[in-house]
């Protein structure tokens, strides 16, 4: 009887060694998917970007007269990065298994960044009637700020779909170890998580409410 119940248990852990390694091996197939699908969905907005950013330098120093087109392709190439960070949001909120996520964290920041800078200069030169709102988060919050945030976020998404392309909504992680956004941290003097700036000029700290942001958003 005891031999027949060691049996039992060592096919039982056997079982279940497989069963967990198997489950391993399926969360990191998946993990490596949507890591495939995010770096085909960035290579699509990468050359968007490098259109955007050639029309832009185009209209500024070739062609001034022509803003509309640069602000019309401007808030086109903001409508697909703001989907495409949506997604990575969701595909972070899944178990993560490798550091390939990471880095594309990072380009995608960067490209946040430059496409930051290129918003702004066409606000100035065009005169350009949208707004844009830098969002300063944690990548690696806390528990008690990671509430913080994701109650941010929620209402940052409201703000964006009520006011569509006359809002420029771009999320900077603060925490990457990303120099150009370090500068721009120190410049904003951002110490805590999450922080708003709006138009450059107006910094918001803390969690902030719908009706609040939208006293400062035309």
């Amino acid at each position: 009887m005891v031999d027949i119940q060691k049996d039992v248990f060592w096919k039982a852990g056997v079982i279940t060694v497989v069963v967990f390694l198997l489950g391993v091996g399926l969360g990191y197939t998946l993990e490596l998917n949507r890591i495939s699908d995010i770096r085909d969905d960035y290579k699509v907005i990468e050359l968007e970007w490098a259109d955007a950013k050639l029309q832009s330098l185009y209209y500024q120093f070739l062609n001034p007269e022509s803003c509309d087109a640069a602000i019309r392709e401007n808030l086109r190439f903001s409508d697909r990065a703001y989907e495409q960070g949506l997604k990575l949001d969701r595909y972070e909120n899944a178990n993560q298994l490798s550091s390939e996520m990471e880095y594309e964290k990072k380009r995608y920041a960067l490209l946040k960044v430059e496409f930051w800078i290129n918003s702004v200069n066409l606000k100035k030169m065009c005169n350009a009637d949208y707004m844009n709102l830098l969002y300063f988060y944690s990548n690696d919050p806390s528990i008690p700020m990671k509430s913080e945030q994701d109650t941010q976020s929620v209402i940052l998404k409201e703000l964006k779909n009520e006011k569509g392309n006359k809002l420029m909504l771009i999320p900077l992680p603060v925490d990457m170890d990303i120099a150009t956004i370090n500068v721009i941290k120190d410049t904003y003097n951002i110490t805590i998580t999450p922080t708003l700036i709006i138009d450059s000029n107006i910094k918001l700290e803390g969690v902030q409410d719908l009706e609040t942001i939208k006293k400062y958003i035309i």
